[in-house]
């Protein structure tokens, strides 16, 4: 009622002062200025679309002489940021943005009204920042914050804001370029801040959470348990506060107090695995995302963090239209980011692995050709030289392989591009590059994939190169050495099948022989081992009977099952190894004995074969 009634009063005044009076610009800075606090108490929006009108028409009187000039362009210049940031209409921020700067302009260095204008200004160039990402705006608004601090050393009444505003800065940037000491120097500014606002200060709850949300950058970044507790201690101040009550339905403030709220439910569900926190955080996201309409320039945020929010209760609990409300989330985020826009290729990305999610559940191929479509859009987003290129790279394959399994291996257009992306992720990865063997083998394995669909020779002998050029980079007493050991064994061995070249199956003998030594009597892969050096010793025997190699074949496959005791998943499999070698033998020789025993065997296997198997 004050507000309302203050109002009134300066209505009334207003025509007391008509144009020419030489307090008309003073009057219509008052009346603009009650309308605005009382926009900022109850959202009414017509109170702010009024307030700019005003301050408008005050800026008219007070030419580039006027000593209060700088005020006036201030007042102009919040009102039509706290327009854009309920309406989110960038010609409002860009319109603020200009008036701050003819502010600043008109405070040079020794003015007492500098630090306010270089913070104003700082603010909104940040605001433009966080609506189309250009990077050069945010390395501007820490530039002018710092000149603010300076201004206001220990004491000034507006000191705490200035931390907090530097602090929100550098975290932005550190989210930007990942430099640690951005974020130190964020959270030891929060601090400074929070220590200038005591309980009952009315910024205090806006402290406690800015300096929560950096301390749980850092302990995600570092895993430092001291960062989690501090950071879990903060929220729980915050949210003991009466933050709500402060912002009623309404207020310009109260979508990011509801923001805040959740996201402290989400993090301490994280933490403790309280379904209630997580249906909460759920409800308080869907009402700020509410009190965001289209325009507004937080609504990308709430969307993502209803989504998120919505993803790990779908992850918990597998309710199918929580999965399908958070693609359709998803797709509205999209649409608010352009192709210039710095979060549209994580926009994508997080669609795409939605859309592959609900694929694998349903099925549905339509999901599957979106997901591969939003990686491809990704990809071009990221080109060479870009860090996260490699990544998208194997998302897009990963998905396309995906398509290509599902359709009966039909649509070999998906195959021929999985192998030009992973020649492209080769190229990523020079010599001495710790990744380069990972990479050399995936191309080989989806070489080898077309060969089998294509029987192109030519695909058979470049997956061979690769696995020699893999296997040099992984010397004696590398790890991976035994993989890629038996990675060329068995695609010699299948070449082998092709042309019958003694020379391969002799080579993939002898790579099956070194990696089985490099298998010791408790090493999982024995068994495995020992079976792929009996399978090309087998394959030998069949090409030229030599009876040396069946017999060790025999008894290679003997001591492979004897790894794979009752209830073993492989132990059908290598009783039939044993069972098939053993009728080579019988065949050859004739000894009744190893027909038995492979008849035994044979019953073994099938036993473990029930009907349905």
């Amino acid at each position: 009622s004050d507000i309302d009634e203050a109002i009134e009063l300066r209505r009334a005044v207003l025509p007391l002062c008509p144009p020419g009076h030489s307090d008309r610009s003073t009057s219509l800075e008052n009346l603009a200025t009650s309308l605005r606090a009382r926009f900022q108490q109850r959202g009414i929006m017509k109170d702010i679309d009024e307030a700019i009108e005003l301050h408008r028409t005050s800026l008219l009187l007070r030419p580039s002489s006027h000593s209060d000039r700088s005020m006036s362009l201030t007042n102009l210049a919040t009102s039509l940021q706290d327009r854009f940031q309920q309406r989110g209409f960038l010609s409002d921020l860009h319109e603020a943005i200009e008036h701050h700067q003819a502010a600043l302009e008109l405070c040079p260095p020794g003015h007492s009204d500098r630090s306010e204008a270089l913070n104003n200004l700082a603010n909104s160039i940040r605001a433009r920042f966080q609506t189309q990402g250009v990077v050069s705006d945010l390395d501007e608004a820490i530039e002018l914050h710092r000149a603010a601090l300076e201004l206001r050393p220990p004491g000034h009444s507006a000191r705490s804001a200035s931390l907090d505003n530097l602090a929100n800065n550098l975290r932005d940037k550190f989210h930007q370029q990942g430099v640690p000491s951005l974020l130190d120097e964020a959270i030891e500014l929060h601090r400074a801040a929070l220590e200038l606002r005591p309980t009952g200060h009315s910024h205090r709850p806006s402290s406690l959470i800015d300096l929560a949300v950096s301390l749980e950058v850092r302990f995600k970044q570092r895993g430092v348990p001291s960062d989690l507790d501090e950071f879990i201690e903060h929220h729980r101040a915050a949210l003991e506060l009466p933050a709500l009550l402060l912002c009623p339905p309404g207020h310009s403030l109260r979508p990011s107090y509801l923001n805040n709220l959740a996201v402290s439910l989400d993090i301490r569900f994280k933490r403790q695995g309280v379904p209630s926190d997580l249906d909460e955080a759920i409800e308080f996201h869907r009402a700020a995302l509410e009190l965001r309409p289209t325009g507004n320039s937080d609504r990308y945020t709430s969307l993502n963090n209803l989504s998120n929010s919505l993803r790990a209760r779908f992850e918990q609990r597998g309710i199918p239209s929580d999965l399908d409300e958070v693609i359709e989330l998803l797709r509205v985020a999209l649409e608010l980011c352009p192709t210039s826009h710095s979060h549209r290729p994580s926009s994508l990305i997080t669609l795409a692995v939605s859309l592959e999610v609900r694929f694998k559940q349903r099925g549905v191929p339509s999901d599957l050709d979106e997901c591969i479509e939003h990686h491809r859009a990704a990809l071009e987003l990221r080109p060479n030289g870009n860090s996260e290129r490699s990544a998208s790279l194997d998302s897009l394959t990963s998905s396309l392989l995906a398509r290509f399994e599902q359709r009966g291996w039909g649509i070999l257009s998906d195959l021929d591009e999985v192998i030009e992306l992973h020649r492209s992720a080769v190229l990523l990865y020079p010599t001495g590059h710790a990744d380069r063997p990972a990479s050399l083998a995936t191309l080989a394995t989806s070489l080898q994939d077309r060969f089998q669909q294509c029987g192109i020779l030519s695909d058979l002998d470049e997956v061979i190169e690769l696995h020699r050029a893999a296997l040099e980079l992984h010397p004696t007493g590398h790890s991976l050495r035994t993989s890629s050991l038996n990675n060329l064994a068995v695609s010699l061995a299948l070449r082998f099948k092709q042309r019958s070249v003694p020379s391969d199956i002799d080579e993939a003998i002898a790579l099956h022989r070194a990696a089985l030594q490099l298998c010791p009597s408790e090493d999982t892969d024995r068994s495995t081992a020992l079976k792929n050096l009996a399978t090309s010793l087998r394959a030998r025997f069949q090409q030229w009977s030599i009876m040396s190699d069946i017999d060790e074949a025999i008894v290679l496959h003997q001591a492979a099952l004897e790894l794979c005791p009752l209830g073993h998943s492989d132990r059908s499999a290598f009783l039939t190894n044993l069972a098939s070698s053993l009728q080579d033998r019988f065949q050859q020789r004739g000894v009744l004995s190893d027909l038995h025993e492979a008849i035994e065997l044979h019953h073994a296997a099938l036993e473990l074969c029930p009907p349905g198997h």
